[in-house]
C-alpha cells in the first residue's frame, strides 16, 4: 500500500471537550509518546512532504487532548482516532506503522515492509534477549517478553502483528528490556573500566558504543595470547550447523555427562563464554577457532531451541545451550565432527573430548573458573 501524495488531511470538525489548563494525568504518557514518534517521523528523509500536513494536524489534535475534560474511555477513543494516518480513498495506517524500529525514524510504505522490519526487529531482540536471559534468567518480564516475540515469529497477518506490536510498545515492556540490556552492558564493560576513558556511568551513548567496540577488541586480544580467536568472516557457513542442536554436548541430558550436576556445570561454562565475549548475539552462536584453523568451536543456542517451550527435563528453566567441534579438511573448509565419521561410538566420543579439552581449559584460565574435578574426569583434562 503505497503512500500517494494527495491526501486528505483534515479529519471532521468536532468538539475535543472542555479545554482545562491543567494537563491530565491519566493519559500523558501515552500521548507524550506518540507526539515524540512524531517528531522522529518528521525528521526523517524518507518521509514524503505530502505527509507532513497530516502529522501537524495530528500533533495538534493530540496536544490538545492533554488539556480537556472528557471522559477517560472517551479519551482513549480519540487517542486511537488521532493516531491513524489517513491515506486517501479512505485508507488508514496507524502512526507507529511509519516507524521501523526503535532507533532512527524510517518510514515504512506498505504493510509488507512493515512486517519485514517487525521480523528484524524480532530476529534481533531475541538474540539479545537470548543473552539476557543468562545474566537476568529469574526476570519474568524478559521471559514474557521473549515469548511475545517467539509466537509473532515469521506471523504474516498484518492486523495481528499491528495489534501485538501495539500493546507491546504501550505496556512498558521496552523500557523495561533497555534498562537491563543497559544493565547488562555496563557489567560487560566493568572489568576494563581502568583501560576506558570515562567512568562508565557518566558515558553517553555515544561513549557506550565506543567503549563496548574497544572492549570486545580487549577481549579478543585476550584469546588470542591463548592461541585462539573468534571468527566473525565465517557465519554463513557455520550457519546451518546450528539449526539442530548437538545430540551430546547439549544442556538438555545428562547422559553424556554423567550427572546432572555436571550437565549444569557445563551449561554454566558455555553462558560464561556467551556473556564474556558477545554482548549481541545476534546469531545466536558464536565461532571460537584454534590460530592455526586446525579446529574451530560453535557455542550457542540452536534455532531448535527457539522453538520450543524453555523448559527443560528436570524441571529446569531457561535456553539450552549446544557446542559443536568442526575441523579443517585438506580444501580448508570446516567440517563438523561427528558419529558417522568415527569407527565406532567410543571412538567418537574420545576424539569429541580430546578436542574439547584445549578451549575448556583456555576458557577456563580467561574466565577465572575452577573446573569440578567430575568435569575434568569427563573431558580428561589434568591440569
Amino acid at each position: 500500500m503505497a503512500l500517494k501524495s494527495a491526501i486528505e488531511t483534515h479529519y471532521e470538525k468536532e468538539d475535543s471537550g472542555k479545554v482545562v489548563f491543567e494537563e491530565r494525568k491519566d493519559a500523558l504518557a501515552e500521548i507524550s509518546k506518540y507526539l515524540e514518534l512524531l517528531v522522529e517521523l518528521k525528521k526523517s528523509k524518507d518521509l514524503d512532504k505530502a505527509l507532513i500536513p497530516a502529522l501537524d494536524e495530528i500533533h495538534f489534535k493530540l496536544e490538545s487532548l492533554k488539556f480537556t475534560d472528557i471522559p477517560e474511555k472517551e479519551l482513549h477513543a480519540k487517542i486511537k482516532k488521532y493516531t491513524r494516518v489517513p491515506l486517501g480513498e479512505g485508507k488508514f495506517m496507524h502512526l507507529s506503522a511509519f516507524l521501523s524500529g526503535t532507533g532512527e525514524a524510517k518510514v515504512v510504505k506498505s504493510q509488507q515492509e512493515y512486517l519485514d522490519q517487525v521480523q528484524k526487529m524480532i530476529k534481533n531482540t531475541m538474540g539479545n534477549l537470548t543473552n539476557l536471559l543468562i545474566f537476568k534468567k529469574e526476570d519474568e518480564h524478559l521471559q514474557a517478553f521473549f515469548d511475545d516475540l517467539q509466537s509473532m515469529n515469521n506471523n504474516t497477518n498484518y492486523e495481528d502483528v499491528k495489534t501485538r506490536m501495539d500493546h507491546l510498545t504501550m505496556s512498558g515492556i521496552i523500557k523495561h528490556y533497555n534498562q537491563i540490556k543497559l544493565d547488562f552492558l555496563k557489567n560487560w564493560l566493568a572489568p576494563f573500566q581502568a583501560q576506558l576513558n570515562k567512568p562508565i556511568e557518566q558515558m553517553t551513548a555515544e561513549d557506550m558504543q565506543g567503549a563496548l567496540h574497544k572492549v570486545d577488541g580487549l577481549k579478543k586480544k585476550e584469546l588470542e595470547e591463548l592461541g585462539v580467536r573468534v571468527t566473525n568472516e565465517a557465519y554463513k557457513e557455520f550457519r546451518p550447523y546450528n539449526r539442530v542442536m548437538h545430540e551430546l554436548m547439549n544442556g538438555k541430558s545428562a547422559d553424556f555427562w554423567g550427572s546432572i550436576e555436571c550437565r549444569d556445570e557445563f551449561v554454566d561454562l558455555m553462558q560464561k563464554i556467551i556473556n564474556r565475549f558477545s554482548f549481541k548475539l545476534e546469531n545466536h552462536f558464536l565461532v571460537f577457532e584454534m590460530a592455526d584453523k586446525s579446529i574451530a568451536y560453535m557455542i550457542g543456542f540452536p534455532d531448535d531451541a527457539f522453538k520450543t517451550a524453555k523448559k527443560l527435563k528436570d524441571g529446569r528453566t531457561g535456553m539450552t545451550p549446544h557446542m559443536k567441534v568442526f575441523f579443517q579438511t585438506p580444501d580448508k573448509k570446516y567440517k563438523e565432527m561427528c558419529k558417522e565419521n568415527a569407527e565406532n561410538t567410543t571412538q567418537f566420543y574420545k576424539t569429541l573430548r580430546t578436542a574439547v579439552v584445549p578451549f575448556l581449559s583456555s576458557m577456563a584460565m580467561i574466565l577465572g573458573v575452577e573446573l569440578s574435578q567430575e568435569l575434568k574426569d569427563v573431558f580428561e583434562i589434568w591440569i
